[in-house]
């Protein structure tokens, strides 16, 4: 009987105190701002002892928040910075495509005449024609090989070219120059200093003619004429500028037609002074003794002699 007593009495006395305090109405207190915030702090720093984690997990949070925003600036900017330089790059590449496009197709880039130095025996048109620049891109050529072209011209010895933009090529050359006309086989040629063979391309009256007795032979005119045949007969003309043409054959050499009625005869080589001497010694001689010869040799001068 306590025991249950001892259960009973305190749920008791609970639900009168609880029908007391239901009847009991309690007016609440009047509080200033400066009371309300007070309240509010001291609020705030139960929660933070009460609730230490919730506060680190915010904490933290909003400073992750904080850090994310830069870094998403700077991947952008990287971003607008790569694709930036990328336009560039591809403007630039773009500008040289179409600079190259126009230089390589606009006509005032493309050879159509040169501009020669004046020449004295090679026509303009065929120095033109053997450069091989014609219709061609000022920057497809190649002067080395357009001085190599008309160095290959008969008659041309050297050659220097030079451009100038857009489309100017200036070309000098260095003739060679003729000494005698060499008539063969019913041509003639020109024959330099040096025995090299090139075209007659006109007329020069003053030229020495130097005709070849075996007609039957042609020029050939991938061989040069002996150098002591053209120095001989350069020897000859000077000595004897009254000399209108030489005749040359294998065996004697060089010869002319004496104004007398005899052909005299005088070889090849340097020493034709020495030789005219000897000439004119023998030929003297002769008229003493009243004797007309038709041949005068002084092929070797240390034995010269004549035939009737």
């Amino acid at each position: 009987m306590s025991i249950l007593r001892a259960f009973i009495l305190p749920i008791t006395r609970r639900f009168i105190a609880s029908q007391t305090d239901s009847n009991h109405v309690v007016m609440p207190m009047a509080r200033t701002p400066r009371d309300l915030d007070e309240a509010r702090k001291k609020r705030n720093s139960r929660n933070r002892k009460s609730f230490p984690n919730l506060f680190k997990n915010k904490t933290s949070r909003r400073i992750f928040v904080k850090r994310s925003s830069p870094m998403k600036s700077l991947k952008v900017t990287f971003f607008l910075e790569k694709i930036g330089w990328r336009i560039v790059s591809f403007g630039i590449v773009g500008l040289c495509v179409l600079s190259l496009g126009y230089i390589t197709t606009h006509e005032k880039f493309f050879i159509d005449s040169i501009e020669l130095v004046s020449t004295e025996y090679v026509p303009g048109d065929e120095i033109y024609r053997q450069s091989g620049v014609h219709g061609m891109n000022i920057f497809w050529i190649d002067p080395v090989l357009v001085r190599h072209n008309i160095s290959n011209i008969p008659g041309i010895d050297d050659a220097m070219v030079e451009f100038e933009w857009p489309s100017t090529l200036y070309i000098q050359v260095i003739e060679r120059d003729p000494v005698v006309v060499w008539q063969q086989g019913g041509e003639s040629v020109w024959v330099d200093q040096y025995g090299e063979i090139f075209p007659a391309r006109k007329n020069l009256e003053w030229l020495l003619p130097i005709v070849v007795e075996d007609e039957s032979n042609t020029i050939d005119v991938t061989k040069k004429i002996p150098f002591d045949v053209i120095e001989g007969a350069i020897q000859l003309k000077a000595l004897r500028p009254n000399i209108e043409m030489l005749h040359y054959d294998v065996g004697r050499g060089l010869s002319y037609q004496d104004g007398r009625n005899w052909r005299g005869y005088f070889g090849t080589g340097n020493n034709m002074a020495t030789k005219l001497l000897v000439y004119e010694t023998l030929v003297e001689d002769l008229m003493m003794r009243g004797v007309w010869p038709k041949i005068v040799s002084v092929v070797e001068p240390s034995t010269p002699f004549h035939r009737e």
